[in-house]
């Protein structure tokens, strides 16, 4: 049991700065109102207590209103200094509108890497690029469905919130992450359906340095995930002529007409990868040990290792992730017993980090 309470000063281990705790969520997370006033939710295995009863130092600090928030002894919501909020002010609040996003919603999930080398993870934000305040709530779900609630607030329109943070060691049991959605604003506006949608991340995307692009919402790089995103859908067909259209269509017709073959010689120069993860192998692995996984594991790799030998593929990858090593090893044994036959090294750190081999077939 955690001896953080509400109103101790904290830092993060793993990452930068630190914050004040606002609440007690259960025996595991705090929420956590950070330096720059906004309001995270945390672990408190990932919390060190600096100072106890830092709680009215707050009052100079105008928080994040989050629902959240909520005093267990009263139904109304209530800012850090226990005065109730205005409600009208807290869910209509003076948004910023842009023009040209129109009635369009975009909101995305982004990975940021932290930029500090003691932050070793990806902080978890929350996109909104619509001119719609939005009420959300997201959860992970873990292997074995268990769902824990990540955070929960209104976000207001063209504004992105930091809903969790995701240790490196843990990229390769990434969460499903459960979003359900709301949309709203002030006055008259055009209703829109509210959205519930699950997002799995491959945990391969971890290591690829191009997963990570330049975007319009972070000073760096970000793996952006749509949510939904109905301005690009809008876009493509706005900004396409009819000349375009009627290529467009034209292309697709020829393409539906060629017969789907490839050579052998273009299929000697493909570079096969297999993604080893447990996940991508069967849907249900809940209560297997890690050696019956392993043994799956290997099993898959025997196969298409066999099937690129018959059918002459020369390059193929294998992506066993980091881990604890145990699939890595067990694979370098099985290919040292082939060395007449292939050679293998790390595959590119650009694409895969430190998580797949590289197996030249002679």
């Amino acid at each position: 049991m955690s001896n953080i309470k509400v109103g101790d000063k904290v830092r993060f281990l793993n990452d930068v700065g630190g914050g004040v705790v606002t609440k007690v969520i259960d025996s595991k997370r705090v929420m956590v109102l950070g330096d720059d006033g906004f309001e995270i939710p945390s672990y408190t295995k990932e919390l060190v207590a600096v100072e106890t009863d830092s709680y009215n130092n707050l009052k100079k600090v105008e928080p994040q209103k989050n629902v959240s928030q909520q005093n267990a002894s009263d139904s109304r919501l209530t800012s850090v200094d226990d005065q109730p909020l205005d409600m009208h002010e807290y869910f209509y609040p003076d948004a910023v509108y842009l023009p040209s996003n129109k009635d369009n919603l975009s909101l995305f999930l982004a990975f940021v890497p932290s930029k500090k080398a003691e932050s070793n993870g990806f902080r978890v934000f929350l996109i909104n690029d619509s001119n719609y305040n939005t009420l959300y709530s997201i959860a992970t779900i873990d292997a074995e469905e268990k769902v824990e609630s990540e955070a929960v607030g209104m976000l207001e329109a063209n504004t992105k919130v930091q809903v969790s943070f995701l240790n490196v060691e843990d990229v390769n049991v990434v969460p499903t992450y459960a979003c359900h959605l709301v949309f709203y604003r002030q006055g008259e506006f055009k209703m829109k359906e509210p959205v519930s949608k699950t997002i799995e991340v491959n945990p391969v995307k971890f290591f690829k340095e191009t997963s990570f692009t330049t975007n319009d919402f972070f000073n760096q790089n970000a793996m952006i995930l749509r949510i939904i995103d109905e301005k690009a859908a809008v876009d493509s067909i706005e900004n396409m002529s009819h000349k375009d259209f009627k290529k467009l269509v034209s292309e697709k017709s020829a393409r539906d007409e060629q017969p789907q073959f490839k050579s052998a010689k273009s299929k000697q120069k493909e570079i096969v990868e297999v993604d080893l993860h447990m996940h991508e192998l069967i849907d249900d692995f809940r209560g297997l040990t890690n050696g019956e996984m392993v043994e799956i594991q290997m099993k898959k790799f025997r196969d298409e290792l066999n099937n690129a030998m018959r059918t002459g593929v020369k390059k193929i990858v294998f992506i066993h992730g980091v881990g604890a090593g145990k699939l890595k090893v067990e694979i370098r044994k099985e290919l040292d017993r082939m060395k007449k036959k292939l050679e293998y090294q790390d595959a590119s750190f650009k694409e895969y980090g430190y998580g797949a081999t590289l197996v030249r077939i002679y």
